[in-house]
C-alpha cells in the first residue's frame, strides 16, 4: 500500500502540473515566491541593494511559526500562544570571509556592537504582495572604522524542528539571513565613522 500511495501521488502531481500547463486548473495561489533584500545606506546615501541568503533555521522558524497554534476540537479550546516576554530581533555586521550555506548558523566574524535603533514594519507594497522589514541603525561613531564584509539578520526562531503546536518560547537570537562579500553579493566597506550606518532588511510574499 505504501508503494501505491507513492505512484498514486506522483501521478497526481504529474496530472496537476499538466492541468496548470494547458490552462485546465486555476493555479493560484499554490505557489508563493520568497524575496529576501538588503538595503545598506551610509548617512542618506545608497551604498547599495543586495539579496541575501536564508538559511536552514531560517526556513525552519518559517515552520515552526506556522504549526505553532494547536487545532482544538472546538472553539473553546485555546492555541498556544506567543510568549510574553521576546529577545528582540536584530541585526549584526561582520569582518570574516567564506560564502553562505544552508547550514551556516552565525556570522564568520561577528561585531559585537549592536545597533542604537531599531525598528519594523509590515506593509502591502502592491495586490498580491505582503511585506515585513526590519530597520537598524547605528549612529555615527558607534561602529570603529571597520572593513564590513558580511552582514546577518537574527529573529527569535528555534533552529530545530519543533511538534506541531508547540507553543513559540523566547529565544537567543538565531541567524536567519546572511549576506557577504564572499557571496558576490556587495564589495565590502569602509565604514565611515562620521555618518550613521543604516540596514534595512525585507522580505516580500508573492503570489507566484
Amino acid at each position: 500500500m505504501k508503494q501505491w500511495n507513492t505512484l498514486k501521488e506522483k501521478l497526481c502531481d504529474i496530472e496537476s502540473t499538466l492541468k496548470a500547463l494547458l490552462g485546465l486548473r486555476n493555479t493560484f495561489g499554490d505557489h508563493i515566491s520568497i524575496k529576501d533584500e538588503v538595503l545598506v545606506y551610509q548617512g542618506d546615501k545608497l551604498l547599495f541593494k543586495s539579496k541575501g541568503h536564508i538559511v536552514n533555521q531560517g526556513l525552519i522558524g518559517i515552520i515552526n511559526l506556522m504549526a505553532c497554534g494547536t487545532m482544538p476540537t472546538s472553539d473553546s479550546m485555546p492555541s498556544n500562544t506567543f510568549p510574553t516576554t521576546y529577545v528582540k530581533s536584530t541585526m549584526r555586521v561582520g569582518t570574516g570571509g567564506g560564502v553562505t550555506v544552508s547550514s551556516t548558523t552565525a556570522l564568520t566574524t561577528e561585531v559585537a556592537t549592536a545597533p542604537n535603533s531599531q525598528s519594523g514594519a509590515t506593509a502591502s507594497p502592491a495586490v498580491g504582495t505582503y511585506r515585513a522589514s526590519w530597520l537598524a541603525t547605528w549612529n555615527a561613531g558607534t561602529l570603529a572604522a571597520i572593513t564590513i564584509t558580511e552582514l546577518g539578520l537574527k529573529l527569535n526562531i528555534k533552529e530545530t524542528l519543533q511538534v506541531f503546536g508547540a507553543g513559540l518560547t523566547a529565544n537567543p537570537n538565531m541567524l536567519f539571513s546572511r549576506l557577504s562579500d564572499a557571496d558576490g553579493d556587495f564589495v565590502a566597506f569602509l565604514v565611515n565613522i562620521l555618518v550613521p550606518l543604516t540596514v534595512e532588511w525585507r522580505l516580500t510574499f508573492t503570489f507566484a
